[in-house]
């Protein structure tokens, strides 16, 4: 097979998002040490920083005040979610020009599977380089971009790449660049499977593929031999994107646990918003809703509920989310970490009948209309007052 066929994963990874975000909008701040999780008298965690901030030890998910200790003349500022979204979905819709096979991992990083598009957009190093150069000249952010045979491979390759780097690891080059690397780089090794392995004497990626996974197997169980798998550079999960999942979503994990309930509001719409776009532009309906949050307790709780009609308005979409949240909210008042929004029973739109289309002609002239504006002058030219709320410190 053609090396260029067999590189047909590519992984796609922001810089630093957040703090790039703000530097790229607020020029001053460049070259700066910024850190996103606002101020170091309150608590709370460092959701990012920037390079700069990391050359002091300053690291993500750290208290706000020890990254002050670490940094003092670091730029303290606020999570600004809405802004960061907005941005988002701008570098998404850049990658889905290369592929309609995107899985998104995060706000700022996804999975695509290039099979076939080489025939339009050239070799996956082009289409790599492509994505980097439109993110860079027309968002003004930097991201990384690895590529290779797998799903773990081309995440492996963006990490090493990083910062700003685009890297490639065939399939013949695998091992070698696996056998120097930690057991903890294979994915899905936490501390305690770390911790497994050390007691066999395996402590890097090398000391796995030289063992005998029959022998192993025996001493630490049959699920083992998919991390020997992945240490030999095998990985044959695919690329899912979300249509195949039978959903279309959004949902984001907080810095700091919120407790402003209208704050929390203002992201429903937000992602309303997002998905409502994101359904018309793939000429989709949806007929459930699904709200998920989670506590600070790592309690998660998911409500659905379905629509009267199949319907892709913003605000359909946005009430019964907000109806879900009120519900939730009635059981359980506590700060929350995580909220998410997503929709699914999806089918196109040409397969609903008109009549079931009525009840959301009310609000579609509307959503057409924010489509039309944002695709000609950028998403962040218009959005409904409810949703800058989300700009808040929280």
């Amino acid at each position: 097979m053609p090396l260029n066929q067999a590189l047909s994963i590519i992984h796609c990874d922001l810089d630093a998002f957040f703090a790039s975000v703000e530097q790229r909008d607020d020029p001053s701040l460049r070259g700066l040490p910024v850190i996103i999780g606002g101020s170091p008298e309150a608590r709370g965690v460092v959701s990012t920083c920037s390079y700069e901030a990391r050359a002091f030890g300053v690291r993500s998910a750290m208290p706000t005040a020890q990254a002050y200790r670490l940094c003092p003349q670091g730029i303290f500022l606020p999570v600004n979610m809405k802004k960061y979204i907005e941005a988002s979905g701008q570098v998404f819709e850049i990658m889905a020009a290369y592929s309609p096979l995107i899985e998104p991992l995060s706000i700022d990083e996804a999975f695509l599977d290039i099979t076939g598009c080489n025939r339009l957009f050239g070799s996956a190093e082009k289409i790599g380089q492509s994505i980097k150069e439109r993110v860079c000249h027309e968002l003004g952010l930097n991201i990384s971009v690895g590529i290779s045979c797998n799903k773990f491979l081309a995440k492996l390759a963006t990490e090493l790449g990083k910062p700003n780097g685009l890297k490639i690891i065939t399939e013949e080059e695998a091992a070698g660049v696996l056998a120097p690397l930690p057991i903890a780089n294979l994915w899905g090794v936490g501390p305690k499977t770390r911790q497994a392995f050390e007691r066999q004497g395996i402590l890097t990626i090398g000391d796995l593929q030289q063992v005998n996974i029959e022998n192993l197997e025996k001493q630490m169980g049959s699920s083992i031999r998919d991390y020997w798998e992945l240490a030999h550079g095998i990985d044959n999960r695919r690329v899912e994107p979300e249509h195949e999942a039978k959903s279309i979503g959004r949902e984001t994990t907080f810095p700091r646990d919120v407790e402003d309930d209208l704050f929390l509001d203002s992201i429903l719409l937000t992602f309303a918003e997002i998905i409502g776009r994101r359904l018309r532009k793939a000429e989709l309906t949806a007929q459930t809703v699904t709200l998920k949050i989670r506590y600070p307790d790592f309690k998660t709780l998911t409500r659905s509920k379905t629509i009267s009609a199949p319907s892709d308005a913003d605000m359909t979409i946005y009430q019964t989310g907000a109806d879900l949240f009120a519900e939730l909210r009635r059981q359980n008042t506590s700060r929350v970490r995580l909220i998410g929004l997503s929709v699914g029973r999806l089918q196109s739109r040409s397969k609903v009948c008109q009549d079931s289309l009525f009840q959301t002609r009310v609000n579609k002239p509307v959503d057409e209309v924010l489509d039309s504006i944002k695709d000609r002058f950028g998403e962040r030219i218009i959005t409904r007052a409810e949703t800058l709320l989300s700009d808040n410190d929280e």
